[in-house]
């Protein structure tokens, strides 16, 4: 294991060990000691025991969990248990013992107080049943998707790892999956990230972790404290770490005013000599911006663990103990296709934008790496981002750009076909492919990486990663293709730049000649896929029935995609490039619907619509799973705004058409809307006051009962028809094609 590896999960995870001897910080390796240097090391230490959430400072700090909602997460009396003995029952938590100084029995009273308090009289949480096939698949995930990274494999206990010890007392296979599916809801600061789960996934690992709980558990019967639990939670600092958008930071003494060599007065750590001894490397007066950006960026990536998987500059990386996890499903590529990439001068080899969809959504490219990279929330990284760039800066490298762009692009189309340097005998084509090796796909490249970087790396690929099997197309400067562009290796690598610069409407290079694999409903049923689709991540569902109509849903912004007619899916870029690309829509007329939300609450009807930021879930958004009727037609369950929605689309035989019906759960409150369409050529059909033309061939009409005429709004964006759901209990909507 990597001393900075012993550092981020001895530290994190073993601090609050009463009395815990912790080698780790006397027995760094040397070399590594001296590029992070022990007031890194307390910087470290000082951010995860949250030192600076009770003394305010501009030091980040992690935070507690969020409390609101609790007791739809957890069960009540292993909160009671947590806070009356925070380390007995979760080895390695970072939680203080807020309650050390109290006798036993006034310990757990208080505790009891406090679930009183924050349970506000909910019922306790309800166990579900396991499900056996449910385990096997999750087990599976488990090992597969990077969780052993940071957590113990079945069967075995590694150096490091992260405790899951008393899940099954903790949560319910319910309260888990939601947990799992988006924890930057209620763990904002990162430290357990989102790992990309679809609702089945996060399900499937849940009964895994869960696997020993029995439904017939009788929890213990509490009484009701006498205490008064939201005294204690104010006089006990709680707020500070748990709601810290409403917490005072001057609770007490300022940081830069505290003397580390003396205990903390009001929580109870237990800290060992080592672990005090890092304390005294920090100089509390001095701020952390002081340290130089690599010191910063060393401190931000231990803070998020990213050297569980990473290396960088020599530190962390994969361990010997865990590297048999890190998986793959194309050997053909050797470790570069199983071992996460290093992030060695990352800042210099991605764009910004790319970088920043990396750490925050869906900006993973490899799909034959199954390890999955984890995204950590906007706020945690978006300096690290900005640092990456500034620390990674080297000179700028002077490129000879061909001044025609049309022939340029013309000389690089040529050059990565099969009769030139055959770029496709290794890599995709918008996840085409035409060999077993099928790296990096050709149509990515451009909007990812930065132009001085794809230079210096195609002049010599193994100066960046020396067991890469990319070929030096020109060694010692000179090209293997000197009758193109008389043999100028700068002139040929801008060609190639300038070709991929039109991304995935590049021209197919020679030699990538894919058949298309068609999927659509059979024997009178309708298909669903669980894929991604055009302007939807992988939450995408789609849905094709045998009336020859066609959708696609967004199942984390719950809305509809779109619509089209005629055959269902073209699946070649996803069933040849592991899962990575889109779904093609095979049909014809494709209609798409307007990016983000379907639901908003606005002041007004004119109001902007709301846009959630990319990679980002809100917390008002929940998809709850779909059901199917006898002919597997969908009805999508999903809560927005405090009120449970089903969403059912049934096909009309006569159609192409579909008819959509809402129905809440309770009245939707005054000032719900729901945007129906959008785009230029929306407009009210003659006649009507509930029909709308919404593209050319596709019509939509509305049936609220009487109530809430749709209405179109003229906005800086365009056109979209919206809907007042004030009032109502259920909608109806008709989608028609009616072009021949």
């Amino acid at each position: 294991m990597s001393f900075l590896q012993q550092l981020v999960f001895s530290i994190l995870f073993v601090a609050m060990l009463s009395g815990a001897e912790i080698p780790v910080i006397l027995g760094a390796d040397e070399k590594i000691s001296a590029q992070l240097n022990g007031e890194l090391h307390g910087e470290l230490f000082v951010s995860e025991l949250g030192c600076t959430a009770c003394h305010g400072d501009v030091r980040s700090h992690k935070d507690g969990p969020r409390l609101e909602g609790v007791a739809k997460r957890i069960q009540r009396d292993y909160f009671i248990d947590f806070v009356s003995k925070p380390h007995e029952v979760k080895p390695g938590t970072t939680m203080p013992d807020l309650l050390s100084q109290l006798p036993e029995g006034e310990r757990r009273e208080v505790a009891v107080a406090l679930a009183d308090y924050l349970w506000d009289g909910e019922v306790d949480l309800p166990l579900d049943a396991i499900d056996v096939e449910a385990v096997a698949a999750g087990k599976k995930l488990y090992h597969e998707v990077g969780c052993v990274a940071c957590h113990d494999p079945e069967g075995e206990q590694l150096e490091g790892s992260s405790s899951l010890v008393g899940l099954d007392k903790k949560f319910s296979v319910k309260s888990l999956t939601e947990f799992l599916d988006n924890p930057l809801v209620s763990r904002p600061s990162g430290r357990m990230p989102d790992m990309g789960l679809d609702h089945w996934e996060a399900r499937d690992l849940a009964n895994y972790l869960l696997r020993g709980q029995k439904v017939d558990d009788v929890p213990k019967v509490e009484v009701k404290s006498k205490l008064d639990g939201e005294a204690y939670f104010r006089s006990l600092g709680c707020a500070q770490c748990h709601e810290p958008e409403q917490a005072q930071k001057d609770f007490a003494t300022a940081f830069a005013k505290l003397d580390l060599t003396k205990n903390c007065s009001t929580a109870s750590y237990s800290l060992s000599l080592e672990q005090k001894g890092v304390l005294t490397k920090v100089k509390p007066a001095e701020h952390p911006e002081k340290m130089s950006l690599e010191s910063q960026v060393n401190l931000k990536m231990a803070q998020l663990n990213c050297f569980a998987c990473h290396e960088r500059d020599e530190l962390g990386g994969v361990t010997a103990d865990r590297d048999s996890y890190f998986t793959t499903s194309n050997l053909n590529l050797g470790e570069q296709a199983r071992i996460p990439p290093s992030l060695t001068g990352v800042g210099a080899k991605l764009k910004s934008a790319a970088l920043r969809r990396v750490l925050t959504s869906d900006g993973a490219v490899r799909p034959y790496l199954l390890t999955r990279m984890p995204r950590f929330g906007t706020e945690n990284v978006e300096d690290l981002v900005e640092w990456l760039g500034s620390v990674d800066q080297s000179e700028p490298l002077e490129i000879e750009r061909l001044p025609d762009k049309r022939a340029a692009m013309k000389v690089g189309h040529e050059l990565v076909g099969e009769k030139n340097l055959a770029c496709n005998a290794c890599h995709t084509f918008f996840n085409e492919k035409t060999t077993t090796l099928n790296a990096l796909d050709m149509t990515v490249m451009w909007e990812r990486l930065q132009e001085d970087w794809f230079h210096r790396y195609l002049r010599n690929p193994q100066e960046f990663h020396d067991s890469t099997i990319m070929p030096g197309f020109w060694p010692n400067g000179k090209s293997v293709r000197p009758e193109v562009l008389e043999g100028n290796r700068d002139q040929q690598i801008d060609a190639i730049w300038q070709y991929l610069s039109k991304g995935k409407e590049s021209r197919r290079p020679a030699g990538v000649r894919p058949e298309p694999i068609l999927y659509g409903p059979a024997n009178g049923e309708a298909v669903m896929l669980r894929r991604q689709f055009q302007g939807i991540g992988k939450r995408g569902i789609g849905v094709g029935y045998p009336s020859g109509i066609n959708l696609s849903f967004d199942a984390e912004k719950l809305a509809l995609g779109s619509l089209w007619k005629g055959a269902f899916g073209e699946m070649s870029p996803v069933w040849r490039g592991q899962g990575a690309g889109f779904v093609k829509e095979a049909g014809e007329g494709v209609v798409r619907f307007p990016a983000g939300p379907s639901f908003a609450v606005l002041e007004s009807g004119e109001e902007s619509w709301p846009v959630i930021e990319e990679g980002t879930r809100e917390l008002d958004y929940r998809f709850l799973g779909y059901s199917l009727d006898g002919k597997q037609r969908p009805t999508f369950r999903y809560a927005f705004a405090g009120i449970e929605v089903e969403d059912q689309f049934l096909d009309v035989a006569e159609g192409p058409a579909l008819v959509r019906r809402l129905v809440f759960d309770g009245e939707a409150p005054a000032n719900l809307y729901f945007r129906a369409a959008g785009g230029e050529a929306l407009a009210v059909k003659e006649g009507s006051e509930s029909a709308w033309t919404v593209a050319e061939g596709l019509e939509l009409a509305c049936d609220s009962k009487g109530k809430n005429k749709g209405v179109i709004q003229e906005l800086e964006s365009g056109r979209e028809l919206r809907i007042s759901l004030a009032g109502l209990q259920s909608l109806t909507l008709t989608y028609t094609y009616t072009a021949p």
